[in-house]
Formats: C-alpha cells, sequence, structure tokens
C-alpha cells in the first residue's frame, strides 16, 4: 500500500491530546445538603456500575482514536496495488454516420445515435475512480473529442457534443485509431456503438482476431477487450441512391437527371415521387419496389436558366435522410457572338437558331470602324466571346477565338505598314481546287461528331497550307478544307469552302459543325457539375476581385493578390459559415448534412454598394451536397457481425471500489462518530 499524501500521517499526533483529555480526572464540586439518605443509596448503585462506566469511557476513547486514524488515513489518500491493476482504459467509438439517423418504434422516437449516447453516457457513470475514458466519434474518418481522463462532467459534455451526420459508414479508420490508442494502456477495452449496417472484410478479420503470440518471450501479446454494442435492429428503409444531372442527349438546350430509388426493406413498398424545381412542384411519378429492387428514372424538361432541384420520397420510413437529394441545373450564360459577313443568310440562321447564343451581325466596313482596338468607336469592351469572318480577312488579329470561312488572300502591301493578313495568321492561300469533295474527316473530333459529310458538293474552295502547328479535320484528297490551330493566346477554325457556292447549308450536318465549333471555343461540351456527396471537400475557384468589382470602382493601386475575400456558405437548416480567403482556392469541408450549399463571395474591406451589388450578381454558386449512398440505405445489422455484437458493457469485477478509498475511510469516520454521539448521549443520561 502506497500513500499520495505521506506527510499526512503526522496527524496521528493529534492523539496524544485526545488521550489526556480522556485521563484528566475533573475535581467534583462540594455542595451542601440536608441529608445524605438518598444520596447514600445511590451512592452504593454507582459503585456496582463502576467498571462498567470506565468501559463506557474507554470504549468511547477508542471509538475516538480510531475517528482520528480513519480521518487522518482518507487525508494520507491510500492507494492499494491490486486496484491499479484492475483499473480499465475504454476506448469508445460512438458512430454518427447517416444510418445512425435511423428512427425506430422501439426508442421512442429517438434515433439509433440518441440511443448510442444515452447507452455510452451510462457507460460513463459506470466508470470507477481509477478507470479512464476517452470517446472517438466516427463516420468516414475519425475524431477525438476527448483524451483519456476519469472527469465525468467533461466525459458527457463530449459524448453529448457528438453531432448526426449524412456521412457514409466505415468504421475501420476508427478502430484502426482506437487500437493504436490501446496498445500504449496496460488494460485497455474498445467499446463500438454503433448499428453495423456496413462492416468490411478487413474490419470483420481485426474485430475477429486474437492477440498473437510473442515468439521471444512465448508470453501472450497485449490482449484488449473488444464491446461491439448494436444499436437498432430493423431494415425498412427505402432511399435515394443517385440524383445527378446532365445534358440532355437529345435536346442540346434541356438538362436530364437520372433519379435512383432502392427498396432496402424485406416487404414491397408504394410511394410517389415527387420532383420540385425551385421549390414548386414539377413532376410526380408512382413507384411501386419489392424487396431489393432498384428503379433508375430520367426527368427532363426543365427551364432553361437553372435552378434547384429536389427529389423526395414520399413515404415514411426509419430513415429521412436518403427520402431527399438535390441538385443543381447551373445557370447557362449566353455566348456572344460575332458575325463579320457581307451577307451570309444561312451562316446567320444557323446561329439565329441557337438558344445560347447572343448574336451580333456586322459588315467589314462596320467592324474596322466599330470593333477593332484602333477605331474611333471601338466596341471591343463588349467582349465578343468568339468571332467568325465570312469571306473577310482583317488587318489585325488579337487575342480570342476566331473562326474563318473562305477568307480571300490579302498580300502584305495591301495593309498598313506592309503588315498582312498572311503573315500574322500564318497560313497562304493556294489556287482553286479543281475537284472539290471532301474524301476524309476526323469523326471524333467535337467539332465533327455526329456529322456525315459523304457526296457534299462543293462549288468553291482553294488550296490553303496550314501551320505547322494545325490538326486537319477535313481533306479533299490531299487538300485541306478543314483544320484547327490551337495556341496560349488564340483558338482558330478555318474553312477553306465557300459555303454559299455547296450544298453544306441544305444538311443537317451544317447547323451541327456550327453549333459544335462554339462549344469547342468555350470546352463546354459538358455542364459544370455543382455536386458533393456528404463529406467531401468544396473546392472552389475564387474569381480574382478585379473581376468582381464594376470597372469603374477599380484603382490602379487595385491587386487582387493583397485583397482578402469573404466568404459567406450558407447551409441546410439556414446554417451559416463566414471566413475570410487569400488568394483564388476555397476549401470547405464542413459539408457533413445533405441540402443546398450557397456561396457569397465580397471584398472583405469592401463597404460600398455598388461593390456588394456587383458582388451579389457574380459570386452566387449553389452546391448539391447528397448522401445518395445504396450501402447506407441498408440499414440492417451486417450479418456477419451479430454474433460479435452485445447488449451492453462489460462491469469489471471489482464494481466496489468505483470511488478512491479515502471516499470509503471518510463514509467510515462519519460513522463512528454518529456511534459517538450515541455513546456520549447516554453518559449524559446516565
Amino acid at each position: 500500500m502506497n500513500f499520495l499524501s505521506p506527510t499526512s500521517l503526522l496527524l496521528f499526533g493529534l492523539a496524544f491530546p485526545i488521550v489526556a483529555l480522556y485521563i484528566l480526572k475533573l475535581r467534583r464540586r462540594r455542595e451542601p445538603v440536608s441529608t445524605l439518605m438518598f444520596w447514600e443509596e445511590l451512592f452504593r448503585e454507582r459503585q456496582t456500575t463502576s467498571l462498567f462506566q470506565r468501559l463506557k469511557h474507554l470504549l468511547s476513547l477508542l471509538l475516538q482514536l480510531l475517528f482520528l486514524t480513519l480521518l487522518v488515513l482518507s487525508i494520507a489518500r491510500p492507494q492499494f496495488a491490486f486496484i491499479a491493476k484492475s483499473a480499465r482504459q475504454l476506448v469508445l467509438i460512438i458512430d454518427q454516420s447517416a444510418s445512425m439517423n435511423a428512427i425506430e418504434a422501439a426508442t421512442d422516437g429517438r434515433t439509433r445515435l440518441a440511443v448510442a449516447k444515452g447507452r455510452a453516457l451510462r457507460s460513463v457513470d459506470g466508470l470507477r475512480f481509477m478507470d479512464e475514458m476517452t470517446v472517438i466519434s466516427s463516420h468516414t474518418r475519425p475524431i477525438i473529442h476527448i483524451p483519456f481522463t476519469n472527469h465525468q462532467k467533461s466525459l458527457r459534455e463530449a459524448i453529448n457534443a457528438i453531432q448526426p451526420t449524412d456521412i457514409s459508414t466505415d468504421l475501420e479508420p476508427a478502430y484502426d485509431l482506437a487500437d493504436a490508442i490501446a496498445q500504449t494502456k496496460p488494460n485497455p477495452e474498445i467499446v463500438i456503438f454503433s448499428d453495423f449496417q456496413s462492416v468490411s472484410e478487413e474490419l470483420l478479420a481485426k474485430l475477429k482476431s486474437e492477440p498473437e503470440q510473442d515468439t521471444n518471450t512465448e508470453a501472450p501479446a497485449h490482449e484488449i477487450k473488444r464491446h461491439l454494442i448494436r444499436i437498432g435492429k430493423t431494415s425498412d428503409n427505402v432511399g435515394i441512391t443517385k440524383f445527378r444531372v446532365r445534358k440532355s442527349l437529345v435536346n442540346a438546350f434541356d438538362y436530364q437527371t437520372l433519379l435512383r430509388v432502392v427498396n432496402a426493406s424485406e416487404a414491397e413498398k408504394k410511394f410517389n415521387v415527387e420532383l420540385y424545381f425551385d421549390e414548386n412542384l414539377f413532376d410526380v411519378r408512382p413507384y411501386t419496389l419489392a424487396p431489393g429492387e432498384s428503379r433508375s428514372e430520367i426527368f427532363s424538361n426543365f427551364a432553361f436558366e437553372g435552378g434547384k432541384l429536389k427529389a423526395v420520397l414520399d413515404i415514411q420510413d426509419s430513415l429521412v435522410s436518403d427520402n431527399i437529394a438535390y441538385a443543381t441545373l447551373p445557370k447557362r450564360d449566353l455566348i456572344p457572338v460575332l458575325l463579320v459577313t457581307a451577307e451570309n443568310p444561312f451562316l446567320q440562321k444557323a446561329l439565329a437558331v441557337d438558344e445560347q447564343i447572343q448574336l451580333t451581325v456586322l459588315t467589314p466596313i462596320e467592324y474596322e470602324t466599330d470593333v477593332l482596338p484602333e477605331s474611333a468607336n471601338s466596341q471591343e469592351k463588349k467582349g465578343y466571346q468568339v468571332v467568325i469572318f465570312d469571306r473577310y480577312s482583317p488587318p489585325t488579329l488579337g487575342d480570342g477565338n476566331y473562326m474563318f470561312i473562305y477568307p480571300p488572300a490579302v498580300d502584305s502591301s495591301e495593309t498598313p505598314n506592309g503588315r498582312g493578313s498572311k503573315l500574322f495568321l500564318q497560313w497562304d492561300i493556294g489556287a482553286a481546287l479543281e475537284t472539290s469533295i471532301i474524301t476524309d474527316w476526323e469523326r471524333t473530333h467535337p467539332i465533327l461528331q455526329h456529322v456525315h459529310l459523304e457526296n457534299v458538293q462543293i462549288g468553291a474552295a482553294y488550296a490553303v497550307t496550314p501551320p505547322p502547328t494545325a490538326q486537319v479535320l477535313a481533306r479533299s484528297f490531299e487538300s485541306p478544307v478543314l483544320f484547327i490551330d490551337v495556341n496560349p493566346s488564340q483558338k482558330i477554325v478555318f474553312a477553306a469552302i465557300n459555303i454559299l457556292e455547296s450544298d453544306l447549308p441544305l444538311r443537317i450536318a451544317f447547323p451541327v459543325i456550327i453549333a459544335n465549333t462554339i462549344q469547342w471555343f468555350q470546352q463546354r461540351s459538358e455542364i459544370e457539375e455543382y455536386h458533393l456527396h456528404t463529406g467531401e471537400v468544396l473546392k472552389q475557384q475564387i474569381e480574382s476581385i478585379d473581376a468582381i468589382l464594376q470597372p469603374e470602382l477599380k484603382t490602379e493601386t487595385d491587386s487582387p493578390e493583397n485583397s482578402a475575400r469573404l466568404v459567406k456558405i450558407t447551409g441546410p437548416e439556414d446554417q451559416t459559415w463566414e471566413f475570410s480567403v487569400e488568394g483564388d482556392a476555397l476549401l470547405f469541408e464542413q459539408t457533413q448534412r445533405a441540402g443546398f450549399y450557397a456561396l457569397k463571395i465580397s471584398e472583405a474591406a469592401d463597404s460600398t454598394p455598388e461593390a456588394s451589388d456587383s458582388t451579389e450578381d457574380n459570386s452566387g454558386t449553389v452546391w448539391a451536397v447528397n448522401l445518395a449512398d445504396a450501402t447506407e440505405s441498408h440499414i440492417g445489422t451486417d450479418p456477419a457481425v451479430e454474433d460479435l455484437t452485445k447488449e451492453s458493457v462489460a462491469q469489471s469485477g471489482a464494481a466496489l471500489l468505483r470511488y478512491p478509498p479515502w471516499v470509503y475511510l471518510v463514509f467510515l469516520a462519519v460513522g463512528l462518530s454518529v456511534v459517538e454521539w450515541f455513546l456520549y448521549q447516554r453518559r449524559r443520561i446516565d
């Protein structure tokens, strides 16, 4: 036995004054009385009981000394070796994945997570003074909420702080962390509170494994006790396992959403699938699914301007998290396109039919007067994303996306300062082709996808020598008639065919080629998806402040690199996060609940209302975060672990030593003081 405060044993010296007080004999006071007749009888009775009286005084002295002994020992805080050896170090793992949000009738409306936290709190109540506990929460990655301690209030606060999530289950990282922590303790126990609806084969092997024997010492390895506490039993659930957006395969100006639903119950389920567009009911479809059956469906015909989509299963089941899924339809901005032509009705109609294009048509004279940078009425600030030159060669060419259709050859002497088009365009136009027919084309290139060019009649075409960096897309025998040239500042499409002297505009292939070319310039073959699974990191490139602010608000001293961006993210249930971001990259990892996450970006030091309005118009981005996990929708317990699960945590054999020994010594001392008080009162009565 050891003492944590051995100097307190010096208090045993108080026994000497206690004994001295009992030995001290008090002198009797003399009082005159009228007669001794009555007192003599009493004196004889006291003589017969004097031995008993002395014994009572001796017993009182012994009780006082014992009281002092217990009190001093409690202050010295004794420690026993057998108690230290029986101390436990518990590692609690609480599953907070999406399936733990299931509600069962047997739990009085509480979620599995609430039940697990309640049982964990009871484990805290059962801790003894020498036991320690740490708390870990887990979904796909573990989080240590509190290190090893026996302070029950702190442990309760750590357990109550665990919040539900909509993230998939993966207990293996949490178990590996708990096992690594347990290896450093003498008597560890790992307790897992989970529904065990998904257990990997690797984790199952670890749970069933036995401690290996040390070959050097022939002694068993460090034993770690494992307790698997199963929470929940029902498997009645229907869930959405996929909800994604893509471009329509039929209509280039529409979207399609793929919805997949699974019946993870053991009974047939009938319900409706409701689709909401910007909180307005868009479509309703009835579903009937057999046990274990899944069904996929495509929804289309959505609004062009984009918005928020929400799919809802009209059914009551145990898990609500997978009954709702979210998606965003990105807003498609119009593509400003400039067509420079004397007159070409076929080309104008092919461009006008595309609803994504904002078309401007100018003659060559108007282009040179109003658009070229050196012109007096330059409109370059309009920012045309694509410029198409029909049978025209500009005197100068800046950075951007350009399509040339049968441009004429221009000699260097015809342009100012002798700077001709052929010099800066880097191609040479030769003589007309005698036989104009397309003999070969790149069918897999994005510009010529879904296009057939057999037997196209061409009245006028010429030979052209493309630059060395060009890629030829179509040939007339050995002569290129369509090629592209890409460099860091320019993307060029060149067609050596006069479409007005061809039957190509009368074919379906013509508007398809024009639409494909515009999309190739924009690199928008697929829509940009703002979709994540719960728990994934949201990554967003933030535009520079100069692009957000109005031009008149910028000054020469503005520096995007030195400007801090204030990012505000509004998530499900109107939860908000505000933080400052330096640079152009945003990383946000608090995507633990399914729903929409709206991003707003502004300049941290900006207080002008004009800049606020600009920010509101340009920085809003909505991300859809979903559970959409077929494994998580199966909320029943994995049969492979049913034989390993228990109902409660096993208690240690030394359950009576829940409190330190000094506590019991104090209680015993209090009991002795009560006995002494009783004897004192008897002495007074006697």
